[in-house]
């Protein structure tokens, strides 16, 4: 192990680091960053002053892949010309300082760890102060496990918050996120299968329950685990997430089929339906399912075939007979 000491030389041991033992499908985590460091190198670096690096390096014109991009932590891109930049780390600094806000440097670094990051062009937005307040009691829920209530408002066309109900929702909090210049927190709801997302700043009265908070591999659409990532680019960016779908249509749809998703889709005859599997956007094959509710079925996966569900009932309750 060669002992490397001074601040200076800490880039360049975190450079050192990645290139020895990060790739795209071993991405490091700011933790194990730290392990490795001392381990080969004796540096004692601190969470905060390896993520200030790690900004540098970027800013200095290395090919990294980061956290708020991936999803799963940070390595050396191999093929830096052919990567589309989705998130500026650059911006994050202006984001989480919530103008005007006098939230101090120490608590500000701290959230910077604990909140997932997906930066946009979108405007900077001042956060009022008590925005700190209830994330600090979601993060400590979150921590504990356990669920929260609140009520929730909702902006009226004067531009002033109204609450959207009087009584007070209870619900599971499982990550926060930052995207669009606001504070989300995913969530999932008693008695509703999927998850679910609320704006920080639009929750008040905030309040911890001694109720143990829902597991979210009880969920569908968390089996593997929570994917924050992918949900905020669900979600909010609604960005070409593709999954995989199985579908069974009437046969006289073959030629829509081919027109919407061409070389995504595949199809084998089952009798006189065709079984499609599509590669797709949800909202592409939602739109298709839409289109032909009475030729097709969603079979696959089974918590989008739920969320279809939810949404028909849904549907067919705003338009009773009579």
């Amino acid at each position: 192990m060669t002992e490397t000491k001074g601040k200076k030389a800490l880039s360049l041991c975190i450079l050192r680091v990645l290139e020895q033992h990060a790739n795209k499908a071993n991405p490091l985590s700011t933790r194990h960053i730290i392990e490795l460091l001392r381990e080969d190198h004796g540096m004692i670096a601190e969470r905060k002053a390896v993520g200030r690096n790690l900004l540098l390096l970027q800013e200095m014109g290395f090919p990294l892949s980061t956290y708020q991009e991936n999803g799963k932590g940070y390595y050396l891109k191999t093929d830096a010309d052919n990567i589309k930049h989705e998130h500026d780390p650059i911006a994050l600094d202006a984001y989480l300082r919530a103008p005007r806000s006098d939230r101090s440097e120490a608590e500000i670094l701290k959230l910077q760890d604990e909140v997932s990051i997906f930066v946009s062009e979108a405007e900077v937005r001042s956060q009022p102060e008590s925005i700190f307040l209830t994330l600090d009691l979601l993060k400590q829920a979150i921590a504990e496990k356990r669920q929260i209530g609140f009520l929730y408002a909702v902006v009226e066309t004067n531009g002033k918050k109204a609450p959207q109900r009087e009584t007070p929702f209870t619900v599971s909090p499982y990550a926060l996120f930052l995207a669009e210049g606001y504070y989300y927190v995913i969530v999932s709801m008693s008695g509703y299968g999927r998850l679910l997302h609320y704006r920080c700043d639009l929750m008040e009265q905030v309040t911890l329950s001694d109720q143990p908070a829902r597991a979210p591999e009880t969920l569908i659409e968390c089996r593997d685990g929570l994917d924050v990532e992918a949900y905020v680019n669900r979600t909010i960016y609604h960005t070409d997430v593709r999954e995989l779908h199985t579908v069974l249509c009437a046969g006289h749809l073959t030629g829509e089929l081919l027109d919407r998703f061409g070389e995504a889709v595949t199809m084998r005859p089952e009798g006189e339906t065709i079984r499609a599997e599509i590669d797709a956007p949800w909202e592409m094959v939602r739109k298709f399912l839409t289109a032909n509710l009475r030729h097709t079925t969603l079979l696959a996966p089974a918590w989008r075939r739920a969320q279809m569900r939810e949404e028909l009932l849904s549907a067919l309750s705003t338009y009773p007979q009579g």
